[in-house]
Formats: structure tokens, C-alpha cells, sequence
């Protein structure tokens, strides 16, 4: 179990042998130490900065509101956006779109593009057990909600907030170009679609 290792009796040493508990094994680990310490690595923490977005429940009402029947499950609306995004329809996509994820189970995907020509999203689904969901970093209480936050070193790459009916993910870009603030502000926005009239 200690390779490499040396085993050999325990030398006459009087200082060594001093340490000997009367134990049948005696294992010593590493030898002493002769040389300088280096300097506390500093971390890498993001600074701290406010969030870059803008209130506009309309956007994301007028994206989820088609899909509400499709769904067949709670859906919620982004009533805050990044301050540059708007819903990706570049080459005629569609911004968002219900699809199946696993048998009986769908999901709806939230496509926006930022100033930058960066996409991130927002992806809701009835299906509790995906696989991603499993290696969360965090859980924090948002706005008297909990979100599992999932880091990629020390950037927010998602946040999601889990539901009896439904789970409602965040997602970051694919070079996590949101800031911390800016996803929490996001994820903190999302509120459920209001009842049809």
C-alpha cells in the first residue's frame, strides 16, 4: 500500500527509537525537511463586478407563452436578460424550441445571443434525473429559492433550480463569458409562466 517503500528493522537510533510506541510496525513517512517553503499560492477568484443585465419579462413571455401546451409541464419565464442579449433567430433558427430528452419525458430550450456574438441558455425540462445534473459544486438560497450552482473552475457555468414538476437550468456561454453576478441576477430572474387567460 506505500510504494515505493523500503521495509527494514527499526534502526538503534535512540531519537527514533524514542518515537516507538512498542508497535509490531513502525512506517515513517517522507524524511525531515531541510529547505525554504514556498510562497502561498495567491487564488484566482473572479473579481467582483455587478451584474450586466435588463428587466424584460416580455422577451422571454412571448418565447415561452407558445410552448406552454407542447411542454406539458410548469414552465418559467427569464424576466432578466444579459444587458446585449436577444433570442437567437440568426439563419431562421428557432429561439426556442420543445424536443423530447428521454422517453416521456421534454424539454425546452432558450436560445440567446449576446453583443458579442456569444450564445448561452436557458433549458427547462419535466425530467429530473439527467445525468449533468448529478455533480453539482453548490447549493445557495436565491432569492428564498435553492439553485445547485455548477462551477467550471471558478466561473458560474450553470445554475439550476429544481422543482417537484420541473428543473429550470441557466446555462453560461461556451466559454463561460457571463459573470458570476450575471447568472445568479439570470437565475434569479425565472418566475412561472402565469395561467392562461
Amino acid at each position: 500500500m506505500l510504494q515505493p517503500a523500503k521495509v527494514s528493522a527499526l534502526p538503534r537510533d535512540r531519537k527514533l527509537r524514542a518515537l516507538d510506541p512498542g508497535a509490531m510496525v513502525v512506517v515513517v513517512l517522507g524524511q525531515t525537511f531541510h529547505g525554504d517553503l514556498a510562497p502561498i499560492p495567491t487564488t484566482n477568484a473572479p473579481p467582483h463586478q455587478a451584474p450586466y443585465v435588463r428587466s424584460e419579462p416580455s422577451v422571454g413571455q412571448s418565447l415561452v407563452e407558445p410552448l406552454r401546451a407542447r411542454a406539458g409541464f410548469p414552465l418559467q419565464v427569464p424576466t432578466v436578460l444579459e444587458a446585449s442579449s436577444y433570442p437567437d433567430s440568426y439563419n431562421g433558427d428557432l429561439a426556442a424550441r420543445v424536443y423530447p430528452i428521454v422517453k416521456g419525458h421534454k424539454a425546452v430550450r432558450l436560445v440567446f445571443r449576446t453583443g458579442a456574438g456569444e450564445y448561452w441558455g436557458i433549458q427547462e425540462s419535466d425530467w429530473n434525473g439527467a445525468p449533468v445534473l448529478a455533480d453539482r459544486s453548490f447549493q445557495h438560497d436565491l432569492g428564498g429559492r435553492e439553485f445547485d450552482l455548477y462551477y467550471s473552475g471558478s466561473h458560474l457555468h450553470m445554475a439550476v433550480l429544481q422543482t417537484k414538476s420541473g428543473n429550470y437550468w441557466v446555462v453560461n456561454t461556451l466559454l463561460d463569458s457571463l459573470s458570476n453576478e450575471t447568472m445568479l441576477a439570470i437565475a434569479k430572474g425565472l418566475r412561472p409562466l402565469p395561467a392562461a387567460k
